[in-house]
């Protein structure tokens, strides 16, 4: 599935309904010219509201957030692991969230955002296989990764499209770009060598020694699931909400 289809499909049920902002989110002017900052603000303020969803805005709950399928192959990968798939994955530590930034850039139709997560935890089902020197990697049951000091967040383009029920525009976000890194991974995974414990122990051992490596091989994939649910809310909301009730057209400095 596609970015721009799993987009179009969130958006296109609700552009005809025009509703207005949730009550715990305060619309910034168009013509502020401390936009960045009264985003933020309200931003902050908003995000407690949103962890535990809301239906009317098809935002879901996030506490926890569960992914059904993670799925990482490599040909050269240089831990070893030609697959490593994680299914059922619930993550926690996202209620901890913190909104770093907020640049939005109205005449170009341009904003970004960037986001904190002092810890993420995942507590997960597991297979993996691939080779390590000349001994076969092979395990499969639960397991754990615990994400440390995670910045991510997604910059993206916008564009208004009329609707005609309505008579309002609504902006539809357009080409994201999601941004991951995690400061320190650490994983454990059980029955590895169906149950060996010797060769289970080292070989977490060897992943945590090289966990900067298993950050970048299996770091896209994570970054893209939470970034998309993230993703996910702003595009519901806009969907939902005309753009002048997004960014109000008037402005009253303070």
């Amino acid at each position: 599935m596609t970015r721009m289809l799993l987009l179009l499909l969130l958006l296109l049920p609700g552009l005809s309904q025009g509703l207005k902002l949730p009550s715990y989110i305060k619309a910034c002017s168009q013509h502020d010219p401390n936009i960045n900052a009264c985003a933020k603000k309200h931003g902050i303020e908003a995000i407690p509201h949103f962890l535990n969803g809301d239906p009317k805005y098809k935002v879901p709950s996030l506490l926890p957030l569960r992914v059904d399928k993670l799925s990482v192959t490599h040909e050269k990968s240089n831990l070893g692991l030609s697959s490593l798939v994680v299914t059922d994955a619930v993550i926690s530590g996202i209620e901890n969230v913190q909104l770093e930034d907020i640049r939005i850039d109205l005449s170009k139709r341009h904003i970004e955002i960037d986001l904190f997560f002092p810890s993420i935890e995942i507590d997960m089902k597991y297979n993996i296989e691939g080779k390590a020197l000349i001994l076969p990697i092979t395990g499969s049951g639960p397991g754990n990764m615990s994400l440390k000091n995670v910045t991510t967040g997604v910059d993206f383009d916008f564009k208004l499209v009329w609707d005609n029920t309505t008579g309002l525009d609504h902006a539809i976000p357009q080409h994201p770009v999601f941004k991951f890194d995690a400061g320190r991974i650490f994983v454990h995974l059980e029955n590895l060598f169906n149950g060996d414990k010797f060769l289970g122990e080292a070989m977490n051992a060897f992943l945590n020694e090289n966990w900067k490596e298993l950050r970048r091989e299996f770091g896209p994939a994570l970054k893209e699931a939470i970034s998309h649910i993230f993703l996910r809310i702003i595009s519901n909301i806009f969907a939902l909400v005309p753009y002048k009730d997004a960014f109000l057209e008037s402005y009253t400095s303070s």
